[in-house]
């Protein structure tokens, strides 16, 4: 098995580099013209006008109002494509009480004490700690695992305070939806941390009755691109969420392509500093006219830099999109 990890942001190369290409080219003339990415529009079917909100589902609400989408800026390709506004003045410093490290105490919701646990697991003889919350010993409705980027570690993912509380609203989404949620630690980003990660799947497939979801922030996205290349790990999950980061093109030759279409949600910042959304868009349209039917989402937060998609993607929408695949 080849495990996918670059070492650091780079340029496109080989097929991804033509299509981002492609794209750019497509995008100049409109973006001279102020209209933004309107140009990447394939169908008209859906638009902003008739958008008709989060998609409901088995993940209920929790503080809707404050976490969902504005109104959009784009929906097309069948309400494949969104682009969502996104503001700093709005999302960030309106938001926080210390811009990007502490969200104002309104957007979040203290769990009940004992909620929250740290467990361990084990991968090949490695022993990681991991933090839960819900239905971690059987029984859980959806349970989400979330793989962190680089300088991060499990904490990132449980934080109620930094990125916007958006990881406090997934906890009591998972909490009362009745199902679970776990961050954890792994060595790296490359082939072991993924044996690490292949071993935590493994131990919560058999305890989740419902859909089981990986989503990966930034350099994580390796090990999402490598469950999707994994044949055995792709058959035990059953969604997939990439956060500002990058495609692989091995995907088009995976288990998730060639076998059961593990659906699959990109979402990215349009000046994103890191990781530029242009392979990513690319690799989108790729897939959109390779497999046609392939259930894939692509969410642009207009202007959004390297966490924004962390700090601003509707967890109950993208959740019961994914569930309703």
């Amino acid at each position: 098995m080849t495990v996918f990890m670059p070492a650091a942001p780079r340029r496109p190369r080989g097929r991804a580099a033509a299509l981002a290409a492609l794209v750019v080219l497509a995008l100049a003339g409109c973006q001279a013209g102020g209209d933004g990415l309107t140009a990447v529009s394939t169908s008209t079917a859906e638009t902003p006008a008739n958008w008709t909100g989060p998609r409901t589902g088995p993940i209920g609400p929790f503080k809707e109002q404050a976490f969902r989408y504005r109104k959009p800026l784009e929906v097309s390709d069948g309400g494949r494509f969104m682009r969502v506004p996104y503001d700093e003045l709005k999302d960030i410093n309106a938001r926080d009480e210390v811009p990007v490290r502490k969200v104002k105490s309104w957007w979040v919701r203290k769990l009940p004490k004992g909620a929250e646990v740290e467990r361990q697991y084990e991968a090949g003889g490695r022993r990681h700690a991991y933090l839960g919350v819900g239905k971690l010993d059987g029984g859980s409705a959806m349970t989400v695992i979330y793989i962190h980027g680089r300088g991060g570690n499990r904490f990132w993912g449980f934080d109620d305070e930094r990125f916007g509380g958006n990881f406090n609203r997934l906890k009591n989404l998972m909490l009362q939806a009745g199902g679970a949620y776990v961050s954890p630690d792994f060595t790296d980003f490359d082939a072991t941390g993924f044996a690490d990660i292949k071993a935590l799947v493994a131990r919560y497939r058999p305890l989740t009755k419902g859909p089981l979801v990986v989503a990966c922030g930034s350099m994580g996205n390796g090990h999402c691109w490598n469950i999707a290349q994994d044949a055995a790990t792709a058959r035990a999950v059953d969604g997939l969420i990439v956060l500002a980061g990058f495609p692989d093109e091995r995907f088009f030759s995976s288990p998730a392509v060639r076998g059961r279409h593990i659906p699959l949600i990109i979402a990215h910042g349009s000046w994103d500093p890191d990781y530029s959304y242009e392979p990513t868009l690319a690799f989108y349209r790729e897939l959109r006219k390779a497999v046609p039917s392939y259930p894939v989402r692509y969410l642009l937060f207009e202007t959004g830099k390297h966490g924004a998609p962390v700090r601003m993607i509707d967890w109950r929408d993208s959740l019961n999109w994914i569930a309703s695949k």
